[in-house]
């Protein structure tokens, strides 16, 4: 799931939107534009992510083959920690902050900079925690480097300016943002691996690029949401809406990112390496949902609206798409995971093919997942979400430490396959409700039929893989087609110059 990360208007109840003219009111912020218009504003994002993609693989070949997996699993275990603690420090505040900038245009810069505030305060806490934890040597080998790491947290709480841009439907500026970063760390890392240099100065190199990345952020997003002043009573507002979402972040951050540390204790940091290799596919595989939910945000902001079939419309083409992205990023990943793992890595992370695998499968339920969290976060529907993640944190770290200690990364995959799954069509159903919309199971279900079967009949063949990709694609799309899980209606209405 996204935290998620990656919400809310008015959590565990919807209340009836201000009446036109009422201050801060924003009325159809996102419903206002047309489909075409959103469509476009998608497709910028998308180049520039696909971009950004290619650098990002470019750089972890570079680092992983440079490290070797023992050196690899050290810095990815640090790097987890600090993401973990960046995700907990946000606190649900970004989604908050950009959905009720969606609706209170006035109060925006105000709104903005009190985000900023909270957001900074509590990742000063969670840098603290981290360098503590980190002097009294609980991370092992990986020690040094985390406490390295641990300075930039401090620094990705200006990330919440995002919002302002999500909030008047300018993707691109998180995607400028995201190429700058990977441009810059990829020049670093090179650096690194030709100087020979050690892990700690690499980590050095991270925190150098993050605050020049904030930098650049600050000044592109100051255009777009000018900061106020911070108001307390902004600030108690917007805690009052995000509680609910940090709950959910902490527990989100257990079995998302936690599962690296149990599988470090139980088994040294080469599993970790191996891990690490397989999930950064599902990390850059995350483009695909990633682009998929930012125009829904902004659009289910103003849902409420909207008439029932109207919405019925928005949650059916949102799901459909997703589970499609998802299936079929699944079946590409499990056909070419050998591939990929021997052209990107090398012969050393061979043991990596089997986590990513199921790893693939995982990924339907991430990209069921960013689809229903963003609505339920979108509709302030987040206390059933809270509830959600922390009773699947808990099963799912027990189980992380009984199939770690026996199967090692491969254990771990197929723990964060299974919850994953569980949280993904979990948070459809609730975003369902929360949108008095019928969830279409039979589109999901002939989608992943057809995943499945495509699956099956690749295990039959023994092919060249450039032809064993090419009809995995064929065959995958084929079958969506058939079944009309999407059909030339939805492309026409995303196409359409009218409202979506």
């Amino acid at each position: 799931m996204s935290s998620p990360g990656p919400t809310t208007t008015e959590p565990g109840e919807r209340d009836t939107p201000p009446a036109p003219g009422a201050a801060g009111e924003v009325v159809g912020t996102a419903g206002s534009r047309s489909a075409r218009g959103l469509s476009t504003a998608t497709a910028v994002s998308l180049g520039l992510r696909l971009v950004g993609m290619a650098v990002g693989m470019a750089t972890t070949s570079v680092l992983a083959r440079y490290l070797n997996p023992d050196g690899y699993g050290v810095f990815a275990l640090a790097l987890t920690l600090g993401t973990a603690a960046a995700q907990v420090a946000d606190m649900g505040t970004t989604i908050t902050v950009s959905s009720r900038i969606a609706r209170e245009k006035v109060s925006a810069g105000r709104i903005l900079t009190t985000g900023l505030a909270i957001r900074t305060a509590v990742a000063l806490v969670a840098t603290v925690i981290l360098l503590v934890a980190a002097a009294q040597g609980l991370f092992g080998e990986s020690s040094g480097v985390v406490s390295v790491v641990a300075v930039a947290t401090p620094l990705s709480a200006a990330s919440i300016l995002t919002a302002g841009a999500t909030a008047r439907f300018r993707p691109e500026v998180s995607a400028i943002l995201a190429l700058v970063q990977g441009v810059l760390w990829l020049i670093a890392v090179v650096v690194i691996a030709r100087t020979n240099g050690d892990v700690l100065l690499l980590a050095w190199f991270f925190v150098a690029v993050v605050a020049l990345q904030t930098g650049i952020g600050v000044m592109i997003n100051r255009r777009l949401v000018p900061l106020g002043r911070p108001s307390w009573t902004e600030a108690g507002r917007i805690l009052a809406l995000s509680w609910p979402l940090a709950v959910s972040s902490l527990a989100v951050m257990v079995y998302y990112r936690l599962g690296s540390v149990v599988l470090f204790h139980l088994q040294g940091a080469a599993e970790v390496g191996y891990y690490s290799a397989a999930y950064k596919f599902l990390d850059v595989a995350q483009l695909g949902p990633a682009m998929l939910v930012a125009p829904l945000l902004p659009i289910v902001a103003t849902s409420m609206s909207m008439n029932g079939h109207r919405r019925n419309v928005v949650f059916s083409l949102a799901t459909r798409t997703g589970t499609v992205v998802g299936v079929g990023s699944a079946v590409m990943l499990v056909a070419l995971a050998p591939v990929l793992v021997a052209l990107l890595y090398g012969e050393d992370y061979g043991p990596a093919v089997r986590p990513l695998m199921l790893l693939a499968v995982a990924f339907v339920g991430v990209t069921l997942g960013y689809v229903g969290t963003t609505i339920c976060s979108a509709l302030g529907v987040v206390r059933p979400i809270a509830v959600l993640t922390v009773s699947v944190a808990v099963v799912n770290l027990a189980a992380q430490f009984w199939a770690c200690a026996r199967w090692g990364a491969t254990g771990a995959a197929a723990v964060a396959a299974v919850t994953e799954l569980i949280i993904g069509l979990s948070t459809c159903l609730l975003a369902a409700r929360a949108m008095t919309s019928r969830l279409p199971l039979r589109e999901v279900a002939s989608v992943a039929f057809a995943g499945a079967a495509t699956i099956g009949l690749l295990w039959l063949v023994d092919l060249p893989w450039p032809i064993e990709a090419a009809l995995a694609g064929g065959l995958f799309g084929a079958a969506v087609l058939v079944s009309q899980a999407l059909t030339m209606a939805d492309l026409t209405r995303v196409l359409s110059r009218k409202a979506l």
